[in-house]
């Protein structure tokens, strides 16, 4: 207990922090995903701490230990329990949270039933922030080309700003022949921002069909960073096409 009183600060944060994420995957999946949307400091410690150094960081909230353990989650039998919980209505203020989860064992178990359910959830509403909840963590799924991505396809087209980064993010590693079309047009005409995040998702979705636009745009722009974002493209797409001769 003395031993205690001699730790400094930081060596407390520390401890808290590695407490906190022992109890958070020891929880209970409602006590996680409460913990999802807490953004008040995780100790007194921490607060102790901001003060000091005048400064915060995403890693002095719960919800952002919460999240990266949500990420992890892939025992598939907790999918009945989660689907229950979007409908109590109780629960409701936590639903992105609980669709996030479900998102997570989607790509972790690689459940394209559970992939189509969240789709169809996401139709039913319009708010950004639980639309951008649940594809942010369906970049990493592969979308075989009997999959229906119609959605993301018309968020791509039709949706709003953010919309449409989400959707770009959503359909990478996607099969489907059509989609390179698509972000080739988007390629020519998007701010460039958006041209970076298009040729991110073509590094996993392109062909050699993309490579005369994307030099192109690269011969174009004088942004460092999208000429890395476009020679990462065409050095994926090269790396793929020559791996299948």
């Amino acid at each position: 207990m003395l031993f205690g009183l001699f730790k400094s600060l930081d060596e407390k944060v520390k401890e808290d922090k590695e407490n906190l994420i022992a109890r958070l995957k020891n929880s209970e999946l409602k006590t996680l995903i409460i913990e999802m949307g807490n953004n008040k400091p995780i100790s007194n410690n921490i607060i102790k701490r901001q003060k000091r150094d005048q400064s915060f960081e995403s890693k002095d909230f719960p919800s952002w230990y919460a999240y990266r353990i949500s990420d992890e989650l892939s025992d598939i039998n907790l999918k009945p329990e989660l689907i229950e919980l979007l409908k109590d209505k109780d629960f409701v203020q936590y639903k992105q949270y609980v669709l996030r989860c479900l998102s997570s064992l989607c790509v972790n178990c690689k459940d394209y039933e559970l992939f189509d359910f969240l789709i169809s959830e996401l139709k039913k509403t319009d708010e950004e922030k639980v639309i951008a909840t649940v594809l942010s963590r369906l970049n990493k799924l592969r979308k075989p080309a009997t999959l229906n991505i119609d959605y993301l396809k018309q968020l791509l087209l039709n949706g709003t700003y953010q919309n449409r980064i989400d959707a770009l993010s959503a359909l990478q590693n996607s099969e489907h022949k059509d989609l390179e079309e698509i972000l080739i047009l988007k390629l020519k005409t998007s701010d460039q921002h958006t041209k970076g995040m298009i040729c991110a998702t073509l590094r996993s979705t392109g062909t050699i069909k993309s490579l005369e636009t994307l030099k192109a745009e690269f011969k174009k722009t004088r942004s460092n960073d999208l000429k890395y974002f476009i020679q990462s493209a065409i050095d994926e797409i090269n790396e793929r096409e020559n791996s299948r001769i």
